[in-house]
């Protein structure tokens, strides 16, 4: 499936400048600082983030029955996201996750069967990174450089297991409980409350009710004068992201 206008896909790499990380678990990165920045498509819209508020909308746990009419939305507004896709999921939606990649969303791994990695061992982690990542790349061609945890568990073993994938960990500092409030408004509501900028909101399009708190969600970040980017934009002018680095949430003016 095409791109519609006004979303088409080219390819650059990320810039390559050193990043600054913070060693904080609150703050936009955590971990150590010696992996070189990863190179990922991004889209022709270039955006510097540290001079203008930028915010990165993501959704976990695609692409599921309700990711065609999230995509169309998107679409329609000529705005980017960034998903991050469950395997077995990529392969049983194959034309979403084709039609996001096409689009120029980035793609991420949220792993085969949505664990709470920290309870496996180091080897039953690489087993759910490297599996879904290989699952994605079946379908989009390109393996994931984005790894987000289920529930945003993570520890030593799943940062470093993400970073022998060649994958930054990507968290979230927004979040408005979708998987538990299935209300739009109140999704609305409680991004619009929290939202910053430089930050990451993380939803889900496994349920039916979030695709319906995006499009006001969009028009509304836009009249704040937000852009709405990608989680490679969001980073692309600060030196791009690193595997195995920890990431909350990205720069700000």
């Amino acid at each position: 499936m095409t791109a519609r206008p006004g979303r088409h896909r080219t390819v650059a790499a990320l810039a390559a400048t050193a990043l600054s990380v913070a060693v904080c678990p609150l703050g936009t990165a955590t971990a150590a600082p010696q992996h070189p920045p990863l190179t990922r498509a991004a889209h022709t819209h270039t955006v510097d983030c540290r001079a203008v508020k930028c915010v990165a909308l993501t959704f976990d746990d695609g692409p599921t029955q309700y990711t065609a009419a999230l995509l169309t939305t998107l679409e329609r507004s000529h705005a980017l996201a960034t998903f991050f896709l469950i395997g077995p999921h990529a392969l049983q939606y194959r034309a979403d996750a084709l039609r996001e990649y096409r689009d120029g969303d980035a793609i991420g791994d949220h792993t085969v069967t949505h664990p709470h990695l920290t309870l496996l061992p180091r080897p039953g982690i690489d087993q759910q990174i490297d599996v879904a990542a290989q699952q994605i790349a079946s379908v989009t061609g390109h393996r994931p450089v984005l790894f987000r945890p289920p529930f945003g568990a993570w520890n030593a073993r799943v940062r470093e297991a993400a970073g022998a994938a060649g994958m930054a960990v990507v968290l979230w500092n927004v979040d408005p409980r979708d998987w538990k409030h299935h209300d739009p408004a109140f999704i609305d509501r409680a991004v619009l409350a929290g939202v910053r900028p430089g930050a990451i909101v993380v939803l889900h399009d496994r349920y039916a009710t979030t695709p319906l708190a995006v499009p006001r969600l969009i028009d509304v970040l836009r009249a704040r004068g937000y852009d709405l980017v990608t989680v490679p934009q969001l980073f692309a002018t600060s030196g791009g992201l690193r595997s195995g680095v920890v990431y909350h949430h990205g720069p700000g003016p």
